[in-house]
C-alpha cells in the first residue's frame, strides 16, 4: 500500500517535475531580457575566505548557470522571482543572496548541502524539482560550499519573490517525498578510472552542475528522467533540446570536437576551413538543427535559440577554454543512442522512404526555429501549419524561401539577428522538393508534393 500511494503523488506530479530549470515557461521577451543581463557579480574576499576560494565559487554558479533561474526580468542577479509558469499555476524562483530573512543567509553549510544534492529545505519540506537537485546530487560537498562561499559574498536582497501558486493537490509539497524516493540517487560522481581525466571532467560537469540532462533527456510519466536514452534529446516547453549522443543522424556524430567548443563558446556552428588550402570545407558538421551536407555557405549554420542561447550567453560562454573541451570530449565519446520518437502516421502525399528524410531534413534544418510541429514562434519565426503561402496551389514561395532564404534581402527582415538561411547551396533539387513537400503535407497541411523538376526550373529562374 505505501508503495502505491508513493506512486500515485509521483504521477499525480509529473507535469511539474517535468519543467526545464532554465527559461522554460516564460516568454520570449523574458528571454530575450535574460540574454542582455551583465555576468555575475565579481568575487569578493570576506571572512575567513580568501580572493581564490571566492572567485572559485563564482565560477562554479557561472557552471552551473545560477542566474538562468535566479534573476527575473528587471531584478537584481540572485534576488530571484523568475516565473515558471506550468499548466497547473507558478512557480517563482526563490531569493539566494545572503539576506538572512528572504535569502539563504541563514543557511548552514549543510543546509545547503541539503537543499542541492538531496531538494530538501531547511524547514524539512522538499524542493520542487524545477531546482535541478537530481543533477546537483551528484557534485562534490565542497564545490557546492564554494559557490555557497560566493553566494554569501554579495550584497543581501531583502526583495521577496511571489509565494508559489500551484493548485490542488500539486500544492502538497509532501508528495514530492515519495517522487524523491523513487527517483533520487543521492550519490556523488564517480570518476571512470578507465578514462582520461578530461574525459571524467566532462562528465561531472554534463551530469553534474551544467545538469545538461534534465532538458536533454526524456521524461517518463511521473517527470523522471529516462536513464537509458540520457542525452537522447527531449521537447521542452516547445523547444528542442537535440540528441547529445554520437549518433550521426539528429546527434553529435559528425560534429568536429573544435566545432562542437566553438559552438558552446559563441553560440553558432560554422564551415570548418581547410587548413592548407583556407578554403570552406562543406563536408562538416553543421549544428543539432542540422545534418551533413555539400555545398558552401559563408557565416553560420546554426544558432542556439531560445534556453539554449541562454545558457551559452550566462553560462557556457564564460567557462575555460579547458572545460569546454572536457565537456566536449566527454560528449563525443557518448555511444550513439538514437533519438526516441513516436513515428507519426504518414500523409498520403509523401512515400514512406520521402516522409522518413522530409522528417529527417525538417528536424535538422528548420525545426530550431520553426518548431517541432511547425507551429512557429511568434513574432520571429512564422508557422508552417496552417500557412496559406505554404499550401498554395502553385509551390513557388515555400520553394524560393527554401532556396534563396527568407527575407532573401536580409534588410527587410524583422530582426538582423533573426534570418533565414538559404538552403539553395546546401540540398539538392530532390532534397529541397522533399523538404518543401513534407511541410506542404503535415500538421493539417494538405497540399500536393514538389516534384524536383519544380525546384530545378526555380533554380534556374525559370
Amino acid at each position: 500500500m505505501r508503495d502505491l500511494t508513493l506512486r500515485h503523488g509521483a504521477l499525480v506530479l509529473a507535469c511539474l517535475l517535468s519543467m526545464a530549470p532554465t527559461l522554460a515557461g516564460t516568454d520570449a521577451a523574458d528571454a530575450s531580457n535574460q540574454a542582455s543581463q551583465p555576468p555575475l557579480p565579481p568575487a569578493k574576499a570576506y571572512g575567513k575566505f580568501t580572493q581564490a576560494r571566492i572567485e572559485h565559487g563564482r565560477y562554479l554558479t557561472l557552471a552551473g548557470d545560477c542566474l538562468g533561474c535566479h534573476l527575473r526580468p528587471g531584478g537584481k542577479p540572485f534576488e530571484g522571482g523568475l516565473a515558471l509558469n506550468t499548466p497547473f499555476g507558478t512557480i517563482y524562483s526563490p531569493n539566494i543572496t545572503p539576506h538572512k530573512a528572504w535569502g539563504i543567509g541563514s543557511f548552514s553549510d549543510q543546509d545547503f548541502l541539503r537543499a542541492l544534492q538531496q531538494g530538501i529545505r531547511p524547514d524539512g519540506k522538499p524542493y520542487y524539482p524545477a531546482l535541478p537537485y537530481p543533477s546537483f546530487t551528484k557534485v562534490k560537498d565542497d564545490d557546492l560550499l564554494a559557490i555557497k562561499d560566493y553566494l554569501f559574498s554579495l550584497e543581501p536582497s531583502d526583495y521577496r519573490p511571489p509565494e508559489t501558486q500551484l493548485r490542488w493537490p500539486f500544492d502538497l509539497r509532501d508528495l514530492l517525498f515519495g517522487w524523491q524516493e523513487l527517483y533520487l540517487s543521492d550519490q556523488r560522481f564517480e570518476p571512470d578510472p578507465s578514462k582520461s581525466e578530461e574525459w571524467n571532467r566532462g562528465a561531472y560537469l554534463v551530469e553534474g552542475l551544467g545538469h545538461c540532462g534534465a532538458c536533454h533527456t526524456p521524461r517518463n510519466l511521473a517527470g523522471a528522467t529516462e536513464a537509458h536514452e540520457a542525452l537522447t534529446g527531449a521537447l521542452i516547453d516547445g523547444w528542442y533540446a537535440p540528441n547529445l549522443t554520437s549518433e550521426l543522424g539528429d546527434g553529435l556524430g559528425d560534429w568536429r570536437l573544435h566545432e562542437l567548443i566553438t559552438y558552446m563558446r559563441s553560440g553558432e556552428a560554422t564551415p570548418a576551413k581547410d587548413a592548407a588550402s583556407g578554403q570552406t570545407n562543406t563536408s562538416a558538421p553543421h549544428g543539432p538543427q542540422a545534418g551533413s551536407h555539400n555545398g558552401s555557405q559563408n557565416g553560420p549554420v546554426t544558432a542556439a535559440l531560445g534556453p539554449m542561447a541562454e545558457v551559452v550567453h550566462l553560462s557556457l560562454s564564460r567557462l575555460a577554454d579547458s572545460d569546454l573541451r572536457a565537456i566536449a570530449v566527454y560528449l563525443k565519446d557518448r555511444p550513439a543512442i538514437e533519438t526516441p520518437r513516436q513515428a507519426p502516421s504518414r500523409p498520403h502525399q509523401l512515400s514512406e522512404q520521402d516522409d522518413i528524410q522530409g522528417r529527417r531534413l525538417y528536424r535538422h534544418y528548420c525545426s530550431g526555429c520553426h518548431q517541432s510541429h511547425g507551429q512557429g514562434l511568434a513574432p520571429y519565426f512564422p508557422a508552417l501549419r496552417g500557412n496559406e503561402v505554404v499550401t498554395l496551389p502553385d509551390p513557388k514561395d515555400v520553394v524560393s524561401a527554401l532556396l534563396l532564404g527568407a527575407p532573401a534581402d536580409p534588410t527587410q527582415a524583422f530582426s538582423a539577428h533573426v534570418v533565414m538561411p538559404s538552403f539553395g547551396s546546401l540540398l539538392n533539387d530532390r532534397q529541397i522538393a522533399i523538404l518543401a513537400s513534407y511541410i506542404r503535407a503535415n500538421w493539417g497541411n494538405d497540399a500536393a508534393p514538389v516534384t524536383p523538376e519544380q525546384v530545378s526550373q526555380l533554380r534556374r529562374g525559370d
